[in-house]
């Protein structure tokens, strides 16, 4: 569960709550947080060759495959923001659906927020690190 305290901004709240939303599978309360031109750009290249895939008109579908996921975790490591943009430092966890084996991925989102609603968003990780099936303790050590 992430904790979101009184005392954050307005923008680090709306971030916050989304992660939550993903956590419990709450896809109309994430769309509430979204603008209407959202889009989600993944800064990597896909193994079929796809440089910087991003989720724009389509988004709502997605995510609907994506929110399914249960398990989901979120360790936040750092966050912080300036003007409308926060940015969060977190590792994401979550279970294979068909094996059970837990993926950790730590990635960097950049988000940009206009009019209480997230407009754009970067994602930034290694898609390979998350079938490492690395544990906690060796992901929690790259922050010390």
């Amino acid at each position: 569960m992430i904790i979101i305290q009184e005392d954050m901004s307005p923008n680090v709240k709306i971030v916050l709550s989304i992660l939550q939303d993903e956590i419990d599978g709450n896809v109309k309360s994430a769309i509430n947080k979204m603008h209407p031109n959202y889009s989600m750009t993944w800064m990597y290249k896909t193994k079929n060759g796809t440089l910087f895939p991003s989720s724009r008109p389509n988004f709502k579908a997605e995510m609907n495959d994506i929110y399914a996921i249960t398990g989901r975790d979120y360790d936040i490591r750092h966050i912080t923001e300036a003007d409308n943009v926060v940015m969060v430092e977190l590792i994401e966890s979550y279970p294979d659906p068909k094996t059970g084996e837990e993926f950790r991925t730590p990635l960097v989102l950049v988000l940009e927020i206009e009019n209480e609603k997230i407009k754009t968003g970067r994602h930034y990780c290694d898609p390979q690190i998350p079938y490492l099936h690395l544990s906690k303790d060796e992901l929690v050590k790259i922050y010390k």
